[in-house]
């Protein structure tokens, strides 16, 4: 198999002799890479998305560890049938809505009767759909009901 052509780094312009997309001086540290990490950190430094970074949230008692080992089993079950292993926790809710039902108490972030464990597919399929406004609870839980 022939090797890929060179390319030209797109941090400094130097020649890629492997055809990748960076010099080794900048395949570990980028532009994008950079630009990736301070939009997380901007993302994550105010409002709600702080919470997940908690200690309350990722801490060795955290809550983010009880729902999972309350729930081993995806159970959003869109696309796994509750056969995926939870390694994401879901708010049933959206946290947003649900603090804000809660009079704006953010300890409700944390509600474990708001969190379920999730695979990681159906909690990205969950989140997607629920930013699109296609998200249906009841609609998913009466059919999951049922099937089984």
């Amino acid at each position: 198999m022939p090797a890929k052509p060179p390319t030209i780094c797109a941090e400094c312009g130097a020649l890629v002799p492997d055809g990748g997309r960076y010099c080794l001086a900048h395949r570990d540290d980028n532009r994008q890479m950079r630009e990736s990490r301070q939009r997380n950190a901007t993302r994550r430094s105010d409002g709600l998305k702080r919470l997940y970074d908690s200690w309350a949230w990722r801490g060795r008692r955290g809550t983010r560890r009880m729902v999972l080992a309350r729930d081993p089993f995806c159970q959003i079950a869109i696309l796994c049938e509750g056969r995926g292993l939870s390694v994401d926790v879901d708010h049933i809710i959206r946290a947003e809505l649900y603090i804000e039902m809660n009079g704006g108490d953010v300890t409700f972030f944390y509600d474990l009767a708001n969190l379920r464990g999730a695979c990681h597919e159906d909690h990205a399929r969950k989140t997607s759909l629920e930013n699109r406004g296609l998200w249906d609870e009841a609609a998913v839980s009466r059919q999951l009901s049922a099937l089984g």
